[in-house]
């Protein structure tokens, strides 16, 4: 059946890649034709996730309403995310059969192991197991998984069409970008997300589909929603007006501490989630239940932190809830946060009043406790991202501490919303060590672009703070532990630092054009050696003979003794400079398919001083990542 749908589709690939060949087009046009189609794919299953999302959370708390989930149902409040976490564990170990992840991590995972291919049934289930997790009251974000519903579906229509393998990880790009730009209404951060973090990649190549795909995603994805929901102007979950910031003077010199502090705070903050995501993570592993219930584990201890911050608070502020329950009718750590972000982004918000101590207490109680509830929801097998984790850090963070120097009176005129919007690109700068995405993030909420100077300089310092103490990311982290080496580059960038002359050398054996095949029998016999350099005979390089070649003439054994090397050998392979970069080297290797080129001197290339191998190169460069 599968043959029967993609036959059809590789011709209409094919035939339009001929087509676009005749008015200079490359092969990898075609990718932008794939891109608009992944485009729209992507942003009606963002569409249909955000809304099956506002579906399971209204079902579950606003239907029940204030008066009884915060009173006399307070239990609830621990029914909800365990029987949530419940169905995640079962939908993902008896049903789908797929194994426990976050979805950044499994599709970078992919671009490095399988060239971004994926099953596109893991779209679907994360679009179920993710909307029951968040819908739930599980502490996660919707922007992971629908990072991993784009790659799916890209994965799908790449394989549909059969796209080359090397175009593949352009491709899931693609899918990622669409679905952090729909769900998010962020193309900008969705482009620089995917660059700079998924396929670490900032060639035209790359980037050229990669934003075809963003933009149509959000145009797609606003114009389901207005058909929908009959709005003009419809921002899909996060939804901050610019006129909410009152920025309205550029960064000024007594300023410019309170944001380095900020930053520095924000990557404590992001060090902190690295590190307890971590040791939650390990703690999960090793416990001796089976997996499908571990999420709902995670989600009653969720339940139980949930329901002791709701007395906490009542007893300390004399609320029945903390946040109105019209504007977010989950406790403010639960789910996404989003609605309660939006409180902290607004100037007249309690906090930002004189005299709101006890506010600033619970504020600085909710950054820890998410932590602990992202932890809790995550580690224990819940399906959800860390991206509205971090903003929801960051902007608790960034409204304490600017609510703080507003109260002291020492800065002139603070405005703490400023603060909590710019503390959440820190602290998700910390988080994913991806401070350009986290930067255009800043723009894209307030599309003031003097909020982007504060935002800039916060983001670096957190960034900084948090790869000086812990080298990888919360992404990278995860795909250390599954055995995967990566680096804060892109592999071309790193390979193009290191040359040559950095990497070990092995003897070359030379021989002549003239001398008789036998010979290579006899000093393969002698010595071991597969891989011959040979000269003409006036000394100058020619070519090499390698083990394939070797095997290919031993398969006729009468005319061996008739063989002279100038006959099997290659004279394609080209010579290798001392001073070449790796990255050349490695281009050289992927495309003449052999795993040695000769080596010489550079000005002096008639002398052959060893060989190179693929073997030794890759040893450097995983070393090289290591030590990043």
């Amino acid at each position: 059946m599968t043959l029967t749908f993609s036959d059809p589709a590789a011709r209409l690939r094919s035939l339009v890649t001929r087509f676009l060949s005749r008015f200079g087009f490359r092969d990898d046009s075609f990718l932008i034709i794939l891109a608009v189609l992944v485009g729209i794919v992507t942003a009606a299953a963002a569409v249909g996730f955000h809304e099956l999302i506002n579906y399971v959370r209204d079902a579950l708390y606003l239907n029940t309403g204030e008066n009884r989930l915060y009173n006399h149902w307070l239990w609830l409040l621990v029914a909800f995310p365990a029987v949530g976490g419940l169905l995640v564990g079962i939908i993902t170990q008896y049903i789908f059969r797929v194994r426990e992840g976050h979805g950044i991590v499994d599709v970078m995972e992919s671009v490095v192991r399988t060239s971004g291919f994926q099953s596109p049934r893991t779209a679907f289930e994360k679009i179920i197991t993710a909307a029951f997790t968040i819908g739930s009251g599980g502490s996660a974000g919707a922007e992971g998984p629908i990072v991993q519903i784009g790659a799916g579906l890209a994965s799908g229509v790449g394989q549909l069409f059969r796209v080359a393998r090397h175009q593949m990880p352009v491709l899931i790009g693609c899918g990622s970008a669409a679905g952090i730009s729909a769900i998010f209404n962020a193309p900008f951060g969705g482009v620089l997300f995917t660059l700079e973090v998924i396929l670490q990649d900032f060639s035209i190549r790359a980037f050229t589909p990669v934003v075809v795909a963003s933009v149509i995603a959000q145009v797609t994805e606003l114009l389901l929603f207005r058909m929908f929901h009959h709005a003009q102007d419809f921002h899909p979950i996060f939804n901050v007006s610019p006129d909410t910031i009152y920025f309205h003077e550029p960064l000024q010199w007594n300023s410019v501490a309170n944001f380095v502090v900020l930053g520095l705070i924000c990557g404590v903050v992001g060090l902190a989630l690295i590190r307890l995501m971590n040791w939650t993570e390990q703690y999960f592993a090793k416990m001796a239940t089976p997996r499908f219930a571990k999420p709902a584990i995670g989600g009653a201890l969720l339940g139980v932190v949930g329901v002791l911050y709701i007395l906490a608070t009542r007893h300390l502020l004399h609320v029945e809830k903390f946040v109105p329950f019209p504007t977010y009718p989950m406790p403010a750590f639960y789910g996404d946060g989003y609605g309660f972000i939006e409180q902290l982004l607004s100037p007249s918000y309690t906090a930002y009043q004189p005299y709101a101590n006890k506010v600033l207490i619970v504020l600085a109680a909710l950054c820890l406790l998410k932590i602990l509830a992202t932890s809790l929801t995550l580690s224990s097998g819940g399906s959800g991202g860390i991206i509205a984790p971090s903003l929801f850090l960051g902007a608790t963070a960034g409204a304490v501490f600017g609510a703080l120097l507003q109260h002291t009176h020492l800065f002139g005129d603070i405005h703490p919303e400023v603060y909590a919007l710019v503390g959440m690109g820190a602290v998700l700068a910390a988080v994913v060590h991806a401070p350009l995405a986290s930067i255009l993030i800043c723009f894209e909420v307030t599309e003031d672009y003097k909020v982007m100077v504060p935002a800039m300089l916060a983001c670096i310092v957190a960034t900084a703070i948090s790869r000086m103490v812990q080298r990888d990311s919360i992404y990278t982290m995860g795909l250390r532990h599954r055995g995967i080496q990566v680096g804060s580059l892109s592999d071309t960038s790193l390979l193009r630092r290191m040359n040559v002359e950095q990497i070990p050398l092995e003897p070359a054996t030379v021989i002549q054009t003239t001398d008789p095949f036998e010979r290579i029998v006899d000093l393969t016999e002698r010595t071991g050696a597969t891989t011959f350099v040979v000269n003409d005979p006036p000394g100058n390089y020619a070519g090499m003979v390698v083990a394939g070649d070797i095997q290919t003439a031993l398969l006729q054994r009468e005319a061996v003794p008739l063989l002279v090397v100038g006959e099997i050998l290659r004279r394609d392979l080209p010579l290798v400079s001392s001073t070449d970069d790796l990255a050349t080297v490695l281009n050289a290797f992927a495309s003449y398919d052999v795993n040695h080129l000769p080596v010489v001197m550079n000005g002096n290339p008639n002398h052959v001083i060893g060989l190179i191998s693929r073997s030794a190169l890759m040893r450097k460069y995983q070393q090289s990542l290591t030590e990043q």
